[in-house]
């Protein structure tokens, strides 16, 4: 099953677990450090892959998400907590564990570039990334 928002509630049961995508908007470049290296996110609309099958699930993940000041865990908390970062949409696959499959199929679209080795520190599946451009015209 899948669920689409694109406005600022989030209406799962809490402690429903699943895949999610969030569609990010950055207005300004944003440098993030990952281990070895620093990435530029320049300006533009991206998607990040993700999953949440702990303590709280979803609901928990995406508020998370939302929240600008928290403590930097992931990759992708570093993009969430610029002031130059918007969500401006979140699909849900509730109860799949799809997470690799969607990054791996948004590498075969025309228009969709993925940042490599951003948001994919935890994957097994050896995912070239879980942060995707997208190109709009």
């Amino acid at each position: 099953m899948i669920s689409i928002f694109t406005g600022p509630v989030i209406n799962f049961t809490y402690g429903s677990t699943g895949t999610y995508l969030l569609y990010l908007r950055i207005s300004e470049p944003i440098t993030i450090r990952i281990p070895k290296q620093e990435i530029t996110i320049d300006k533009g609309y991206y998607l990040y892959v993700g999953s949440a099958f702990g303590a709280g699930g979803l609901t928990s993940r995406i508020h998370r998400h939302l929240r600008r000041k928290k403590k930097n865990h992931w990759h992708i908390d570093q993009i969430t907590m610029s002031k130059h970062c918007s969500m401006h949409g979140i699909a849900a696959f509730l109860n799949e564990k799809i997470e690799c499959q969607i990054a791996q199929k948004l590498t075969v679209f025309d228009k969709i570039y993925c940042i490599n080795n951003v948001g994919n520190s935890d994957c097994k599946n050896n995912c070239l990334s879980h942060l995707f451009k997208i190109e709009v015209n």
